[in-house]
C-alpha cells in the first residue's frame, strides 16, 4: 500500500489539489450569494390600521442600506381601462400638517435600513389618480369610484451605484363588503423589481411621466 502511494505521489497530489480547489469554490460560492443576498433591494408594501381604503399605505425599506425613493406611481384598473398617474407630490397638504415640512409635501425622499414611509392613506392616492385630468384628457376611462375594480403601486427608488432603478409593486383589488370596500392583495408580498428587463421598463415609465 505504501509503495502504491509512493508510485502514485504525483497523481494523488494532482487529486487532492484538485479536492481543495472544489472546496475552495463551494467556499466562495456560498460567501458571494451570502453577499448578494445582503445587497440585494428589498422594499415592502403593506396595509395599516385597517383593510378599508382609509387603510394607511406603509413602505418599509428591508435592504442593508438606504433607499431613495424617486418615484410613486398609480395604475388603476377600471371598467373604462387603465389609468396610470404618479403620485409623488403631495396635492394637498392635511390641515394638521406642517406646510414646511417636505415629507408633508412629496413622497420623494430617502428611507434607512429598517425604516417605514407612510404615504398616506390609499384613499388620498387613488383620489389623486381619479382626479387626474391632462390638457387633451377629458374625465378619464375611470367612471369614478363606481368603476374602479383594482389597481397597482408601483415604489420606484435609487440603491447604491446603480444607474438602473429599483423598486417594488403591490396590487390591491376592491372588493364590496357589508356595504363598504375592501381592499384585498393579489400576493402575500410586494413583487420585487429586480430583472434588468423590468427595472427598465420602470425606467421608461419614469421617463414616460416626467
Amino acid at each position: 500500500m505504501l509503495e502504491w502511494i509512493s508510485d502514485n505521489s504525483e497523481l494523488i497530489n494532482v487529486f487532492a489539489n484538485l479536492g481543495m480547489l472544489g472546496i475552495w469554490a463551494f467556499y466562495l460560492q456560498m460567501l458571494w450569494s451570502s453577499f448578494s443576498r445582503d445587497r440585494r433591494p428589498r422594499l415592502l408594501i403593506t396595509r395599516g390600521m385597517r383593510s378599508s381604503l382609509e387603510a394607511r399605505c406603509l413602505v418599509t425599506n428591508m435592504s442593508r442600506d438606504t433607499i431613495f425613493i424617486r418615484s410613486i406611481i398609480v395604475v388603476l384598473e377600471t371598467r373604462g381601462g387603465e389609468l396610470r398617474y404618479p403620485v409623488t407630490e403631495i396635492e394637498e397638504i392635511e390641515d394638521t400638517g406642517d406646510a414646511g415640512d417636505i415629507k408633508q409635501q412629496t413622497r420623494q425622499g430617502p428611507i434607512e435600513s429598517g425604516a417605514m414611509r407612510d404615504l398616506g392613506s390609499f384613499a388620498a392616492i387613488v383620489t389623486h389618480v381619479l382626479d387626474y385630468a391632462g390638457p387633451d384628457d377629458p374625465p378619464g376611462p375611470h367612471n369614478g369610484w363606481d368603476g374602479l375594480k383594482a389597481f397597482t403601486i408601483y415604489v420606484i427608488g435609487i440603491y447604491g451605484p446603480d444607474e438602473i432603478s429599483i423598486g417594488a409593486r403591490r396590487s390591491y383589488d376592491i372588493i364590496e363588503d357589508d356595504g363598504g370596500i375592501k381592499l384585498s392583495p393579489r400576493t402575500i408580498d410586494a413583487v420585487q423589481i429586480r430583472s434588468r428587463k423590468e427595472r427598465r421598463e420602470i425606467d421608461r415609465m419614469l421617463r414616460e411621466d416626467l
